[in-house]
């Protein structure tokens, strides 16, 4: 099934359509990430090394949520929708940074 082009509105719309971005996310970008990772980086290279299986899907989400061409306001908005808790990493925008890991 393709998704429809339309930006999720939802939260709940969010999650059905980028369900790894928010485990990657929600998991790995908490409020506790300065105390479980030394920098974003690593927070990204422990979940690529603990959940090979997922990473094309996730790659596939992430480009595919870059398509949508939002403003940095909207990709800051759905970065929240979909668990992160933290800033991307200086000087990144969240787009900037969703473009660096995907």
């Amino acid at each position: 099934m393709i998704p429809s082009p339309a930006v999720p509105e939802t939260h709940w719309e969010w999650h059905a359509r980028f369900t790894e971005t928010a485990q990657l996310l929600g998991g790995w970008f908490s409020q506790d990430m300065p105390d479980e990772f030394p920098d974003h980086e690593a927070a990204v290279s422990e979940y690529a090394a603990t959940t090979p299986h997922v990473v094309a899907r996730l790659v596939g989400e992430l480009h595919e949520s870059l398509v949508l061409s939002l403003d940095e306001a909207d990709y800051a908005l759905a970065a929240a929708e979909l668990g992160m808790e933290v800033a991307p990493p200086e000087p990144l925008s969240f787009e900037a940074w969703l473009r660096s890991i995907a």
